[in-house]
């Protein structure tokens, strides 16, 4: 959508659209054209990042490279839902499908290195006490087992601490969510008002760089709180030479985005009922970035992190001594399943404690400046055509 002028006379509207960059490349899609796409759409296929080979399995036993994997595949895990996507998250296969994915799980596979340790340590305990009870080493060494009742005195203990670190994760997760939610509502409500409000001819250059800073405000926020980087390239074509410069060299770049949106507000020709109405958004989009920058600043108490981590591994380095006289050689599987399934807990509530990581920010910045678009080619057009029924003509 090429950059239009719309001018009328005897004071009917005018509104000036955005740039070709935010209509061409984000333009809105026929609802038969997302359908038939839909149908042809094959799911990204992960097997470069997932299919992993017994023998690459022990890459995962050097830490360094079990967060470097967990960190690539961070992105990966960034999806929004549509139909289809919902319809097979809760397929009765989907059982099956997550067992079968199970070798293949960068979040299980980065656990490597404390449960294999954790297993390592159970191996060496069990065969040191069998080989006491075959006689196979002096009978003056003490068996290394205790009773199993502190385990279960000390088990819902553990399990509330997983609880409530997981709780307290999710909790950071859906507020995090709630605000780029807000953020999508709040930007199609104040474009809305400014295409409806910003009235005059003269106001058409301002109306034109308000819609642009609006659709370049969420790329600024995630910038600010990621090192996705690659700002600069998302506001190119969507901001002029001069206003990228400008973004790009200021210390808080969504602040900056949010002030020249407010001056541009109070510069126009707009009553003052519709200036308050339009800065009550502005106001919704500062408490949107305090609440994104108090959750990436600040995590759950660090102390509350390290007691549960310390607590998961003491326990399980105890576990083995515990279960020897029920279990002898089983003791080995029981300690590493017991620990992949606690340490797995542990580590989905670390995940999304920090949730713009997983979070599919750049998704949402998408879906925000085609909400722009979308409104700007809707204003056109009605004014278009209320123009040809009162015998105006728009200039394009």
């Amino acid at each position: 959508m090429a950059m239009v002028a719309l001018q009328t006379v005897h004071g009917a509207p005018a509104a000036v659209a955005m740039a070709a960059s935010v209509g061409s490349k984000q333009s809105v899609v026929p609802k038969e054209a997302k359908l038939s796409a839909r149908a042809g759409r094959q799911r990204p296929s992960r097997r470069r990042f997932s299919v992993v080979s017994v023998k690459r399995i022990g890459r995962y036993l050097d830490p360094a490279v079990a967060d470097k994997e967990k960190e690539e595949a961070m992105e990966y895990r960034r999806m929004v839902f549509d139909h289809e996507d919902w319809v097979r998250h809760r397929s009765s296969a989907r059982h099956g499908r997550h067992l079968a994915s199970i070798v293949s799980s960068r979040v299980i596979l980065a656990l490597g290195p404390p449960v294999f340790s954790l297993t390592a340590f159970a191996a060496v305990v069990t065969i040191y006490n069998e080989a006491l009870s075959g006689s196979m080493l002096p009978g003056w060494l003490p068996l290394l087992h205790i009773s199993s009742l502190p385990f279960s005195l000390t088990a819902p203990a553990l399990a509330l601490l997983l609880v409530f670190r997981t709780n307290a994760s999710y909790a950071r997760f859906d507020e995090a969510r709630k605000a780029w939610g807000m953020n999508v509502n709040r930007c199609r409500d104040v474009c809305r008002q400014a295409l409806t409000f910003m009235r005059s001819p003269v106001d058409a250059p301002k109306l034109q760089s308000f819609l642009h800073h609006a659709a370049a405000f969420p790329y600024a926020l995630k910038d600010q709180i990621s090192e996705s980087g690659g700002l600069e390239a998302e506001l190119d074509g969507l901001l002029d030479e001069g206003e990228l410069a400008s973004v790009l060299a200021a210390s808080h770049r969504p602040n900056y985005v949010l002030q020249i949106m407010s001056e541009l507000v109070y510069s126009t020709g707009m009553s003052d009922m519709e200036r308050a109405g339009m800065d009550r958004n502005l106001t919704q989009f500062h408490d949107n970035v305090g609440a994104c920058e108090r959750i990436f600043k600040t995590p759950i108490p660090l102390s509350y992190t390290r007691l549960t981590s310390r607590f998961l591994v003491i326990w399980h380095i105890a576990l083995p001594l515990g279960l020897w006289d029920q279990c002898r050689w089983l003791t080995i599987p029981a300690v590493f399943f017991n620990a992949a399934a606690l340490l797995c807990i542990e580590e989905v509530g670390v995940l999304i404690e920090e949730p713009f990581s997983t979070l599919a920010l750049a998704s949402i910045c998408n879906t925000i400046k085609n909400n722009v678009a979308g409104l700007v080619e809707a204003h056109s057009e009605y004014a278009r055509k209320s123009n040809r029924r009162n015998g105006f003509e728009a200039k394009l």
